[in-house]
């Protein structure tokens, strides 16, 4: 036979997906036509295809080269060997070819299917080997210390054992006025702990004499010679206690050129900052897209003033570079720094003047200056005020009592110990001596070091500022968790929660942390329509923990949690709705937080949203598959725009207690399958493919629920418990589904909740003077969203009902005549709708922020001391005032818009009055 009639018979096999016998003809053919011809490029073309078909990538990348070679543009062939290029684990040689079909044929629908396809599995392998092979990063950080070389020596033991993820050239600018302070200057730069880094190394600069500002010019201008990017600004008073990863942060900088510094000494548990007595809590924080541990917030300031006004200075969150621990750009260090003008001989005069100069350039109209910061989300360092210490002399004794001890020159070690420190620091015996001449160990400094030197003690704890004290607070939970009696009520309202309920009591179970038997569970079922009554008498029998209580009728929620805290016998009862889930450190923080601060009767936090909705489908066919996989041929229901029905094709896995959607559309992607046949799979899951058999044919409906992933945390930004306090005249500042309340601090069986549709709002609002409300920053909650919520159901009687609250305070609480007009116009800022009720509500206003302090902040001589006042008040009194008087000064800002659109608007009727009708003489 002819080249011609081999290609015919290997065409015609190829049609009878005779793949084998196809190939053998293909083969037959060229063997019998010269290599240039174009019968013989066809053949090649058509032998790859065999070749997929029977999966021989290898051949497949030779037969397609060949036709690739003669014909660069054949699109067939440069498809086929970017599949087997993947196939063979090939990456870059695959994304070679795909490029390639794009740039020929950017619009060829089979090429974009294909290549998209490839290019999102091909990203997926490149990201898992960045993710094996991390890049190193290059970061500069400039530590300044003063007269404090116990701190610098703290600081450099943490920085060297937390510090991860890029090489980190230290560079420690030190200046001393004690010759003591000296001498220990020079001992820690040659210390292994203070004179090196495993990764990276440590350069001692002394910059006394007036030598800060040229020693720091001449560091500076040399980053961009060695390469360096990014800069960590460090004070000698931050003491790590976590491991942070700082490559992320350099990677938000060099991705986000809108975010000018990210903060290490920031997290959203900050709302207090010392050093301006201020309390403002995090601002509106966002996830950074390429790493959900760093949040990203916009800093505010007065636009109002032009750069050549003087500004107090920002602080807080709104600080534009912050010495404590902050990461830069290297450029944007050169730059602003090259034009400060000296002389600056302190680190305070350089942080100075650089923030005057940087809130300018912030100002102008033009300015290289972004207005955005970052943060990790999760507490990395502590703080500690130097003057705690003593003076330069003291904190100096207490370094040398330290390194006497530890390094065993006391003898403790043996006789050899002076020697060996002396040999390691390149120090004469006779100097190693006469440092720690008159050093005692029996004699330890009067000053805790136990927080300085092991700053971890820390990690546990809540703090709400970065400045701690030298003692680490204790941390433990209220009582063991062993005990017979619960120390937790988990009291959760149910109704119509069939396909949300088993979720909720799983997240329950799922609590890290803490043992069996600390917790109870109280649902109250408050009459259903659908299965959730059946499901809850399940969960009670299968779980001793578990109690059911049964309304007689619907009685609403507020009802239902008066009738369930009757029957909760822990020491705290934790809220939580049916269809909402716990995150699972929940009741380890809240516990905690609780023992740390007794004085607190109330406890909430934020929550992590997500929305989920219901799918429908009918069941044609299934098949069942020997790994456990059901492929279901499936007809979708109508849904939002959709006129008519659609045939489906996925597969449904089991995966762990769900049942997921696979291989599907993207409508039904990410689902999973909630109900067959009208009834809940939740406590029936392993009876799931029975079910699906008895609804072939379309005999019942398949319900899949679609989640979509948690969005940021939300809440509100009132923290501290007078915030709080002053807060709730505002807004139901706590939410319900994440309260924790000390039963012992509500007598008897009295219930605190109100039974309003805001009974959250009643009760906090309607606490005793001397029983508290605190918020945490941390997440606690994931509350879901859906079309049948509450919120959506009841949102005109929740309005409402929050407004009554409001009015119900300030007559009962603060004496203030008001109506619901004015409890509406403060409820979420709303505004006063004329000048005069603006002047009243803010009379009103000033009325509770000094009944507040005087009650709270500066009570009488004879009523200091107590515990409430101790632990939240005590040395912030002027920070509460200003945060308290804030909420005031922003109704204040609405009042007055208020009193201008009202003029503006009665000028502008005036004037159109008279044009139409002038007056006639």
């Amino acid at each position: 036979s002819s080249a011609e009639g081999w290609k015919q018979q290997g065409s015609e096999a190829y049609r009878r997906k005779d793949w084998k016998e196809a190939a053998r003809c293909y083969s037959e053919a060229l063997s019998l036509c010269r290599p240039e011809d174009d019968l013989a490029v066809t053949c090649l073309n058509n032998r790859a295809a065999c070749h997929a078909q029977l999966k021989e990538h290898a051949a497949v990348v030779e037969d397609s080269s060949k036709v690739i070679d003669r014909q660069p543009a054949n699109m067939k062939a440069l498809l086929r060997r970017m599949v087997a290029y993947d196939a063979l684990g090939k990456s870059a040689e695959s994304l070679e070819d795909a490029g390639s079909v794009l740039t020929m044929e950017p619009k060829n629908p089979h090429a974009l299917q294909v290549v998209a396809k490839k290019r999102k599995s091909l990203t997926k392998n490149a990201n898992d080997n960045v993710r094996r092979v991390a890049p190193t990063q290059l970061l500069c950080a400039f530590l300044f210390t003063e007269d404090r070389p116990l701190h610098a020596y703290a600081c450099l033991r943490s920085l060297r054992k937390h510090l991860k993820g890029a090489k980190i050239d230290v560079y420690v600018f030190w200046q001393a006025s004690e010759r003591a302070c000296i001498h220990s200057y020079q001992l820690l730069q040659t210390l292994p702990e203070t004179s090196k880094l495993p990764n990276g190394s440590v350069s001692w600069i002394d910059v006394s004499n007036g030598q800060l500002f040229p020693a720091f010019s001449r560091t500076v201008n040399r980053l961009s010679v060695e390469g360096k990017q990014h800069v960590l600004l460090l004070s000698d008073t931050a003491l790590f206690h976590t491991d942070v990863d700082v490559s992320v942060a350099c990677r938000v900088l060099s991705e986000r050129r809108e975010a000018f510094t990210v903060r290490l000494d920031l997290n959203p548990r900050i709302d207090y900052f010392p050093e301006a007595s201020l309390l403002a809590s995090a601002p509106s924080l966002k996830c950074f897209a390429g790493d959900e541990q760093v949040l990203l917030w916009t800093r505010s300031y007065d636009k109002s003033k032009q750069a050549y006004e003087s500004v107090p200075r920002e602080v807080g969150w709104d600080s534009i570079l912050d010495w404590t621990a902050t990461v830069v750009r290297a450029e944007h260090m050169q730059h602003f720094f090259s034009a400060l003008i000296p002389p600056m001989n302190t680190c305070k005069e350089l942080d100075d003047k650089a923030a005057d100069w940087l809130s300018r350039r912030q100002r102008m109209k033009q300015s290289e200056i972004s207005h955005r910061s970052a943060c990790y989300q999760t507490p990395l360092l502590v703080t500690m005020d130097p003057g705690t210490f003593g003076d330069a002399a003291a904190a100096d004794r207490a370094l040398r009592w330290h390194l006497l001890t530890s390094h065993g020159v006391d003898g403790s070690s043996g006789p050899d110990a002076p020697s060996k420190l002396a040999t390691q620091v390149g120090w004469k015996l006779q100097e190693c001596m006469a440092y720690f001449k008159g050093v005692e160990a029996s004699s330890p400094p009067e000053a805790c070091l136990d927080g300085l030197l092991e700053p971890e003690a820390y990690r546990p704890h809540y703090l709400t500022s970065a400045r701690v004290a030298p003692a680490p607070p204790k941390c433990a939970l209220p009582k063991q968790l062993s005990a017979p009696a619960p120390v937790v009520s988990w009291l959760v309202p149910v109704r119509n929660a069939e396909f949300f309920i088993v979720d909720c009591f799983r997240s329950i179970e799922a609590q890290t942390g803490i043992g069996a038997g600390c917790y109870e569970v109280v649902f109250v079922e408050d009459s259903s329509d659908d299965s959730t009554l059946s499901i809850l008498r399940r969960l009670a029998d299968e779980h001793p923990h578990v109690q059911l209580v049964e309304n007689e009728g619907q009685r609403g929620v507020a009802a239902s949690i008066c009738e369930g805290w009757r029957h909760c016998h822990g020491d705290f009862v934790a809220r939580l709705d049916a269809d909402d889930e716990a995150e699972p450190e929940r009741l380890v923080k809240q516990l905690r937080y609780m023992e740390q601060h007794p004085s607190i009767s109330v406890l909430g936090g934020r929550v992590r949203t997500f929305w989920t909705e219901q799918r429908k489908c009918t069941i044609d066919r299934i098949s069942e598959k020997a790994d456990g996989r059901v492929v279901v041929s499936a007809w979708r229901e109508f849904y939002g725009n959709q006129t008519s029905r659609m045939r489906e094709q996925f597969t449904l896995r089991k995966q762990g207690p769900h049942v997921m959607v696979e291989d599907s559309s993207a409508e039904y992607a990410g689902c999973r399958v909630v109900g067959v046949g009208g009834h809940s799979l939740a406590m029936d899951l392993e009876n799931w493919k029975s079910a699906l058999r008895d609804v072939e044919c379309g005999l019942g409906e398949v319900l899949l629920e679609r989640r979509d992933a948690l969005e940021p945390p939300v809440g509100s930004r009132a923290l501290h418990p007078l915030a709080v306090r002053a807060a709730l005249l505002f807004e139901d500042a706590v939410a319900g589904t994440t309260a924790m309340l000390r039963r012992g601090h509500f007598p008897g069986e009295a219930c605190p909740f109100a039974r309003e549709e805001t009974e959250g709002h009643w009760a906090w609002l309607g606490l005793e003077p001397d029983r508290h409300v605190a918020n945490m920053a941390d997440p606690l909650v994931r509350a879901r969203r859906h079309e049948g919520s509450r919120t959506q159901r009841q949102a005109t009687g929740i309005y409402e009902s929050s407004c009554a609250a409001i009015l119900h305070a300030l007559k009962k609480t603060y004496r203030i005549q008001a109506d619901m007009h004015d409890a509406a116009a403060l409820l979420n800022f709303r505004g006063p709708r004329t000048p005069e009720q603006g002047e009243k509500l803010l009379e009103a206003l000033l009325k509770v922020s000094n009944s507040l302090f005087s009650q709270y902040v500066r009570p009488g001589a004879g009523e200091h001391g107590g515990d409430f006042w101790q632990d939240f008040v005590r040395g912030r009194e002027a920070a509460i005032e200003r945060g308290v008087l804030a909420l005031r000064a922003r109704f204040k800002v609405l009042h007055e818009e208020a009193g201008r659109v009202i003029t503006n608007g009665g000028l502008a009727k005036t004037a159109s009055f008279a044009h139409a009708a002038p007056v006639v003489g």
